[in-house]
């Protein structure tokens, strides 16, 4: 297709899934860093984690199956097309990237551990941890339910950051225009709220009331103002964690050097018999005027 609309169009749309991609794996790389930290410190220190196998499940399902379609439905802008191509040797994930990664990773991994080590003091309910329970006390708690909440809010309000991956300021611009990824975030939240509320046997959860259900809610939001503060950061230029691999040099064979001296070649021929066609065609114009 020679169309100049289709070659426009096809350069949109390849740029689209290129950050369609890279979305999806800040998203992703965030999640996993602080899930298995936290799993692991929790091992080491409580000698279980907060967090249960089950909930885990859930945590990935979102991961994998509802953010990669969220993320991957966003429409191409013409915003797109005013970026310099990307080189064939720059890495998958951006300086830009791993800044979000990394300062996400900390936040709430801090969030999640300040719960899980004092949010018993801090909201004024029963401690879930293993040896610091009521005695006589069993099954789920309040306490990990409000952690397992929280932690999940702060990966449905990262998603919304990872919408942006060129420190762009305004991560909701074109989500109301994008059904697919507001039916997919209903979705999240409404499945959320049917396991903390009714899914106490399989997810090891205790409904909670309103007002413990705001504070998750507000606690999760902070990803927002938490992510406009990383796109205000700067990263210096002597930061080269993430920077282009050094292209492969190409040492021109045998075979290679007698394929362009055969493709010059045909060339040459086709100009030849061109300039001919040319001739022919101007001689016989000249003919017919005489």
């Amino acid at each position: 297709d020679d169309n100049f609309r289709s070659i426009v169009s096809a350069v949109k749309w390849g740029r689209n899934v290129y950050d369609s991609i890279a979305k999806f794996l800040q998203f992703q790389l965030t999640v996993n860093l602080v899930a298995i930290s936290t799993a692991v410190i929790g091992a080491v220190v409580l000698e279980e984690s907060s967090l249960t196998a089950i909930q885990l499940l859930w945590v990935n399902l979102i991961m994998d199956t509802f953010a990669s379609l969220a993320l991957a439905t966003d429409a191409p802008t013409e915003a797109m097309l005013k970026r310099k191509p990307y080189p064939r040797t720059k890495p998958l994930i951006s300086e830009r990237m791993l800044k979000h990664i990394v300062g996400q990773a900390i936040f709430q991994l801090t969030v999640i551990l300040t719960m899980t080590f004092a949010g018993d003091k801090i909201f004024g309910i029963d401690s879930g941890r293993k040896y610091d329970r009521p005695v006589g006390t069993t099954g789920p708690s309040v306490h990990y339910t409000m952690v397992f909440n929280t932690f999940v809010f702060l990966q449905l309000f990262n998603e919304i950051n990872s919408r942006r991956i060129h420190d762009e300021l305004n991560v909701f611009e074109g989500i109301f225009a994008n059904p697919i990824y507001l039916g997919i975030s209903v979705v999240q939240v409404v499945f959320q709220v049917l396991i903390v509320q009714f899914g106490s046997l399989v997810f090891s959860c205790v409904p909670l009331d309103v007002t413990q259900w705001i504070i998750c809610l507000v606690i999760g939001a902070l990803s927002l103002p938490v992510g406009l503060l990383l796109r205000l950061i700067t990263l210096p230029a002597s930061f080269t964690v993430c920077q282009e691999t050094a292209p492969v040099a190409h040492v021109p064979t045998d075979r290679t050097k007698e394929l362009w001296i055969r493709g010059f070649k045909r060339l040459r021929t086709q100009i030849r018999v061109i300039r001919a066609f040319k001739r022919t065609l101007s001689q016989r114009k000249l003919s017919q005027f005489e």
